[in-house]
This record gives C-alpha cells, sequence and structure tokens, in this order.
C-alpha cells in the first residue's frame, strides 16, 4: 500500500503524465477525416458520462467460436466481454516516456463485494476481423499470462509488478500461445497491421479507467454476473479483499484524470482543427 506522501507523489505525476498523453494522441488522430474524429470524441464522452457503456456481453455466436477455439471448456466461467475502445498503459517496453503500450484484449480478476470475478474484454472490431488463427492466439496469449499471474500472486502476494517482470510474463505466455495456436510468422505480422489499424481508428482510453469501467460495469450487472464469482483461497487473496473493502477512493482519482485526459484531448483537437469545435 502507498503512503499517503507516496499516493500524493503517484497522483502528481500521473496527472501531469495524463495531460502529456492527451497531447500526444491528439497529435496521432491528424490523419482521421472530422467525422471519424467527432464520433471517437463522441464515445469518449460516452464513457465518461455512463462508463459501464464501454463494455457489452460477446454476443452467443462470437462466444460459441471463441470456446471452440481453446477448448476444454476453458473459458467457462469467465464473463467474456467486447468493447470499441482500446486501453493504454506506460509502454513497459520502451524508456521513452510517452511511449505507449495498447491493450487490444484484457484480463483482469477483480474482487467485488463477496467474490473474485475472472473476465476478459476484447475489442470489438478485432473480434470481427481476426482470423480464426489470429483469435486463437490473442485468447491462449490472454489465458496463459492470466495463469502466470497467479502462480506469481500464489508465491509473492499481490504486490506490485515491475515492467522486468511484466515483460518476462508477456515474453514467455507469447511463445506458448504461438505454440497452441500454431499462429505463421506471417499471420503474425497481419496481425500487428490488424491492431494498429484498430488503433488508429478507435476511442483510446487509460489503462487506469478501462479498469474502473470495468469494475462498475460488474456493480450494474452484479446479479447476471455474480453466479461467476470464485470465492479466495490463499492468504494472499484475504488480504487483498480486505484492503478493498476499505475504500475505492482509486475510482473517484480514475474519473478525475479520465475527465482531464478527455478535456485535454478536446482542447488540443479544438487548436488542431480550427473551426471545427470540439472542446
Amino acid at each position: 500500500m502507498f503512503s499517503e506522501k507516496e499516493r500524493e507523489l503517484f497522483e502528481q505525476n500521473y496527472r501531469q503524465w495524463i495531460v502529456s498523453v492527451a497531447s500526444a494522441i491528439a497529435a496521432s488522430m491528424k490523419p482521421l477525416e472530422t467525422e471519424q474524429i467527432k464520433g471517437i470524441l463522441k464515445r469518449c464522452e460516452e464513457y465518461q458520462s455512463d462508463p459501464p457503456l464501454m463494455y457489452s456481453t460477446v454476443p452467443e455466436k462470437s462466444r460459441k467460436r471463441l470456446d471452440e477455439m481453446v477448448g476444454s471448456k476453458r473459458l467457462d466461467g469467465i464473463l467474456l466481454l467486447s468493447t470499441d475502445a482500446v486501453s493504454f498503459t506506460p509502454s513497459i517496453f520502451s524508456q521513452q516516456p510517452d511511449a505507449l503500450d495498447y491493450t487490444i484484449a484484457m484480463n483482469r480478476r477483480f474482487f467485488f463485494r463477496v467474490a473474485w470475478i475472472p473476465i476478459i474484454a476484447i475489442n470489438q472490431s478485432y473480434i470481427e476481423r481476426a482470423t480464426d488463427h489470429e483469435l486463437h492466439f490473442l485468447l491462449e496469449h490472454e489465458l496463459t499470462q492470466s495463469e502466470m499471474y497467479s502462480e506469481h500472486v500464489q508465491k509473492y502476494g499481490h504486490t506490485f509488478f515491475k515492467n522486468e517482470e511484466k515483460r518476462a510474463i508477456n515474453d514467455r505466455a507469447m511463445q506458448v500461445a504461438i505454440e497452441r495456436s500454431g499462429i505463421t510468422e506471417e499471420e503474425r505480422d497481419r496481425e500487428h497491421e490488424l491492431m494498429d489499424e484498430i488503433v488508429a481508428s478507435s476511442p483510446l482510453v487509460p489503462k487506469s479507467y478501462a479498469e474502473t469501467s470495468l469494475f462498475e460495469y460488474i456493480e450494474v450487472n452484479w446479479d447476471d454476473v455474480r453466479h461467476l464469482g470464485v470465492i479466495g483461497e490463499t492468504t494472499s487473496e484475504k488480504e487483498f479483499e480486505a484492503m478493498l473493502s476499505q475504500e475505492y477512493g482509486w475510482i473517484d482519482f480514475s474519473h478525475a484524470t479520465y475527465g482531464l485526459y478527455l478535456s485535454g484531448l478536446k482542447r488540443e483537437l479544438d487548436t488542431t482543427y480550427t473551426g471545427y469545435g470540439y472542446s
């Protein structure tokens, strides 16, 4: 847990970072058509006013397709959602302060009220446009990473992961995913191109806010998802549950910084596209 001083410093640095990122992302949107930009900003505003709107359940037909890919009922008990958004974080692969990692799929296990809810959220465009090999690779990567993170938590408890630990888990999980999915190098290149296309045309949101919206989705839809809940068994899980039950101050901070991000994005775009009136 952060001390009060550490938390103040973290929040100050994060606010500065999110304003800087808003400027960089606004610049990356320049090649888009005016209507595309307006559509993206509209979605970002909807996420702000109604955070759970960022997610929806994966249609039954798509769910069946995904289940068949990984087999052995490995997606049973997992809340499978889709989203129009792509989330971003500071890059774990680059030392440049402005470098970002973009997330097409997000695998989380949130504690809510009385149980842990396992979740996989995937970009809807990726589900619709990816080949079977590409989707299989993505799912294997997410499932394998989840297994590796769970093993890490069992050994070391709920500690903050260092970038080198995240990179190591990502690399190991990627090799497993390549082997299990049978994806070729050519298909991997095509997948990178698809991801770049999706990132360039999707609403981009900070991962912290994507997680907040996911948490609030669970809250709003609790009666429909509670059957997926798993009771924590390890000591570290019990300790984490106790910590979370005290307060959710991080949700308010996430909302506030998303507001900063969105305001900065619209301000930069209004300056870039004089007369379009984004801000």
